[in-house]
């Protein structure tokens, strides 16, 4: 029974960290108590959005749901969401000097 419970407060907790992001960038690191990262979040959510809205809407829309994106993955695995996607692209073969 109490993993059932366990297993439902993790639901709710990820619940209230998405919730979070919709309405303040950076709310699922508040909420974890990583208090620099989420603020680094909101400003850099923030600069963004007043940089280039302006002339880009679109980019800045999506530097928003980024930003969003990658506080919530940080929040909830401990690893940013450039490294997870750098771990699924194929890597190159290393290539080798070759000797003269």
């Amino acid at each position: 029974m109490s993993n059932a419970l366990a297993d439902n407060n993790s639901v709710i907790g990820r619940t209230a960290m998405v919730a979070g992001e919709v309405l303040l960038p950076g709310a699922s690191s508040l909420i974890r108590g990583e208090i620099g990262t989420g603020v680094g979040t909101f400003v850099a959510a923030g600069l963004a959005a007043a940089v280039l809205a302006p002339s880009m809407p679109i980019m800045a829309t999506l530097a928003a749901i980024g930003l969003r994106a990658n506080s919530y993955k940080v929040a909830t695995t401990g690893t940013n969401l450039l490294t997870s996607v750098a771990d699924i692209l194929p890597q190159k073969p290393a290539t080798t000097a070759k000797a003269a």
